[in-house]
């Protein structure tokens, strides 16, 4: 099961499972199908410990939902959801098995039920039943099993919708994309030759015992795949708890670069923070030469004046109006468990005022490539994208706030220039020179082979026909290969045959069954075309078979 290692007992149950199930192919005598009763029971015990643990889970959710239920609302809806998703399939399962042990048993009559414990498998008479539980659950045919109300196929729908309601419950797509429910329905089983879908497997042509055990097992794996839904929900609550074991200061400053005539701005949080309670800080004047710890009285002594608070974090900051070397530090402080504040040092910071740079990345090579769109990001450290104005020469560019893409021209450089609009000043920040180069042509290959080499007569035939890669290139490109000629010397003629396209003609691979080990093939004048919508011809392939 995927929600946790399972005990001494459900290893037993399960291994009895497996046995019994194997005893059933070779048709052993009624009194077997008693043994099942064991395995069910078991798997309903089994079933009654998941929901018991479960509910321990939901009463944390109530319990930290009352401490805090801004942070915890939108997790506790989705874990009551999950409950009750939970508890409707498992229901629908519950009522099924009665129905089956009903039809089997007493023909539907329920006049003929005179205690609820004759829903038991241990009560029930017809526990070595094939043909009644089949009838019901899938009809006389496999291959086209019967569909509606309490068959195995509405169980099948219910199951499916079922793991993915449950699986949208969780919204990191991460943590979504990883789970692993259980209850795969899509999976096929082999029986002797054949091959059966999971409704014929469970249900079709096994005994009622076997029947009433296969559903009890799909409930625990519902309890299962219920655990470790909630289990990951409630980990959103537990994970930005916060903890009053060892703490420190973290400044997280959004650049330590800045242009003159910017700000200089820095986060400043305590590690498992929580922003349903704000800190406060301030900025001291001293600070130990040793250290760097800043020396306080108290908080009254502190500069409050570039400090701002939200959501759990205090944030500084402060016009960069010169060049040069900048220090800063101060004290963060929260509320423990009792209310008080609690101290925080944060030692001396320091970051550089320096004038503007330009920055001018291209995101794949060194160089623009003709009749290509490359990419290019564009910055200006400090400068925000979104004001930078980008001129490039000898191009067509598309795109915004750094991110480009240059398709060059019939030159040979482009010119990226770039200036910016900073505090009502136009300021330019230079250019940068860039090559321009044609596309480099593929490489020709059949069978996965190129240039003169040698191929297994096996490969020969197997191969589809011809295919042009690029090695070595930083762009995913294609090209599509336009014609080519194989030719070959078969029966003392030379015969060559044209194809159109990348793949063989029937012509050509009726040349090719012809070879035999120790003869060439050779495939020539292979044209392809590139993505710029020129032809070029790429070369030979000569193949020796061996």
């Amino acid at each position: 099961m995927s929600g946790g290692k399972e005990t001494p007992r459900q290893k037993m149950i399960g291994m009895m499972y497996l046995v019994l199930l194997a005893m059933l192919a070779m048709n052993v005598s009624k009194s077997v199908l008693d043994a099942f009763i064991i395995i069910n029971e078991g798997l309903e015990v089994t079933n009654e410990n998941f929901s018991s643990k479960n509910d321990v889970i939901y009463g944390q959710f109530e319990s930290a939902r009352a401490n805090d239920p801004a942070k915890v609302d939108k997790y506790f809806k989705n874990a009551m959801k999950a409950r009750d998703l939970s508890n409707e399939i498992n229901a629908h399962i519950e009522e099924l098995k009665k129905r089956i042990i009903l039809f089997t048993d007493y023909g539907n009559d329920e006049s003929l039920v005179t205690n609820d414990s004759l829903y038991q498998l241990r009560w029930v008479n017809g526990k070595d039943n094939y043909d009644a539980p089949t009838a019901m659950l899938l009809g006389a045919e496999p291959t086209s099993p019967k569909e509606g109300e309490w068959t195995a196929m509405e169980l099948k729908s219910k199951i499916n919708n079922f793991k993915d309601e449950m699986k949208y419950l969780i919204e990191n797509e991460v943590e979504r994309n990883a789970l692993e429910l259980g209850l795969d329905t899509d999976k096929e089983y082999k029986e002797g030759d054949m091959t059966v879908k999971w409704e014929v497997a469970n249900f079709y042509h096994l005994p009622l015992a076997a029947v009433i055990t296969n559903l009890t097992k799909i409930q625990s794996d519902v309890r299962n795949t219920e655990a470790d839904i909630i289990k990951l929900l409630y980990k959103n609550i537990d994970a930005g708890d916060f903890k009053f074991d060892t703490l420190a200061a973290k400044v997280i400053p959004r650049s330590t670069y800045v242009i003159q005539g910017d700000s200089f701005i820095a986060e400043v949080i305590v590690a498992a923070f929580s922003t349903t309670q704000n800190p406060r800080m301030g900025l001291a004047k001293q600070f130990d030469p040793e250290t760097g710890n800043p020396i306080f009285n108290d908080y009254s002594d502190l500069d409050t004046n570039s400090i701002s608070i939200a959501n759990g974090t205090a944030r500084y900051a402060v016009p960069a109006n010169s060049e040069g070397e900048m220090s800063w530090g101060g004290v963060i402080q929260v509320k423990d468990p009792q209310g008080n504040w609690k101290s925080y040092n944060i030692p001396k910071q320091s970051y550089t005022v320096a004038k503007p740079a330009l920055v001018v990345s291209p995101t794949a090579m060194n160089v623009f490539y003709r009749g290509l769109e490359n990419p290019v990001e564009v910055s200006v450290p400090g400068v925000p994208t979104e004001k930078l104005e980008i001129a490039i020469s000898n191009a067509n560019k598309s795109g915004s706030n750094g991110n480009f893409m240059v398709k060059p021209g019939s030159g040979s450089t482009c010119d990226v220039s770039v200036s910016a609009e900073i505090n009502g000043k136009k300021q330019t920040f230079g250019k940068k020179e860039f090559r321009v180069k044609n596309v480099p042509d593929p490489k020709p290959y059949f069978s996965g082979k190129t240039g003169s080499t040698t191929i297994e007569m096996r490969e020969l035939l197997a191969a589809p026909g011809v295919i042009a890669k690029m090695e070595n290139f930083e762009f995913d490109l294609r090209f599509e290969i336009v014609s080519y000629t194989i030719s070959a010397t078969v029966k003392g003629k030379v015969a060559e045959q044209a194809c159109q396209g990348p793949a063989l003609t029937a012509n050509a691979k009726t040349v090719i069954k012809e070879l035999k080990s120790g003869q060439k093939l050779y495939i020539e004048k292979i044209k392809a075309k590139g993505p710029d919508g020129t032809v070029r011809d790429i070369g030979n392939i000569s193949l020796t078979i061996i």
